[in-house]
């Protein structure tokens, strides 16, 4: 058997801890999410260094956007 919960069992877990637990969890789960963030800004971060590196060596081109 596994000892890994439901999250229908966490949740009901989750309803006993006491408003300051609570509020610790939330706190533990955003922390741990912002991790996936940090990864999408570091390679959105590495992608704008290539692009700025293609138009510097001409593998690119800048194009106006068009205002309607």
């Amino acid at each position: 058997m596994s000892n890994v919960a439901t999250v229908a069992e966490l949740a009901a877990q989750i309803q006993q801890l006491s408003p300051e637990d609570k509020h610790a969890l939330m706190r533990l789960l955003l922390i741990d999410s912002d991790d996936g963030e940090q990864d999408a800004d570091e390679a959105w971060r590495a992608e704008i260094v290539r692009r700025v590196k293609a138009i510097h060596n001409g593998e690119a081109a800048i194009q106006a956007l068009q205002e309607d």
